[in-house]
């Protein structure tokens, strides 16, 4: 769902130079790069083993990739340098206390006319797992540590000085999935959203997984997405 979302909402846009921030294992860059004509990649993770597979597919592909090994934190940032002309934020800012501080960092390296994709959960789906099993995200150093409900969301980003172009619920198959895979205890690294339980729950989980993300987009992906937004999905843009 997401990665039709980027190639929609992306195609036409020219980008020279993107950067992701905490990754995790997602292609989402790549695509990025793909859809815009970007031909360099710099990624931002605390996790050594998420930078060396970013920059491993990225060479697969012939992109350049340049990784930084730091959390997130504002003088960490300084290593930053020059603009990007797209910033992926998938994930991101529900693990920090300090959102706005960094996206207002982040903001000063966006180019002008830049965009900024920028996923969150949904904070009622948080909640929802956070009452289905009470210690979801309690035992994660990197656990998520702020709610989104769209005003906040919205709220946030314009802070920010960008604007928002584009502002959708979505991933309602991922709200079923999770439902399953926190409800019944399973593993999950929630730093990168890597499942670590295998077995029947495992199995299931996945068979979930697929079952619904058919079932939605044969009977409504939209009203579904609206019914059980699991993330919010944001384009926004650096005026002049």
């Amino acid at each position: 769902m997401i990665e039709s979302l980027l190639r929609e909402h992306l195609a036409g846009f020219r980008a020279g130079r993107v950067l992701d921030v905490g990754p995790g294992y997602s292609a989402f860059s790549r695509l990025a790069a793909a859809t815009t004509g970007a031909t360099s990649v710099t990624y931002i993770d605390c996790n050594p083993d998420v930078l060396a597979w970013q920059s491993a597919e990225c060479g697969k592909r012939g992109l350049q990739a340049e990784c930084l090994q730091f959390p997130l934190q504002p003088a960490a940032l300084a290593a930053l340098t020059g603009s990007y002309d797209l910033i992926l934020c998938m994930e991101v800012f529900e693990h920090l206390a300090n959102a706005e501080v960094i996206l207002a960092v982040l903001v000063q390296h966006l180019s002008v006319g830049g965009r900024m994709v920028v996923t969150v959960p949904t904070k009622r789906s948080e909640q929802w797992l956070k009452r289905i099993n009470p210690e979801y995200m309690e035992n994660d150093p990197y656990g998520h540590v702020r709610q989104f409900d769209e005003e906040g969301l919205r709220g946030l980003i314009g802070q920010s000085g960008l604007q928002t172009v584009l502002f959708l619920p979505t991933q309602s198959h991922f709200f079923v999935a999770h439902t399953w895979f926190f409800g019944t205890r399973m593993r999950v690294e929630e730093s990168t959203g890597k499942i670590l339980t295998k077995g029947i729950r495992g199995f299931v989980g996945r068979k979930l997984f697929k079952f619904t993300k058919a079932l939605f987009r044969l009977t409504g992906q939209k009203r579904w997405n609206a019914l059980l937004p699991r993330n919010y999905f944001v384009v926004a843009e650096k005026r002049g």
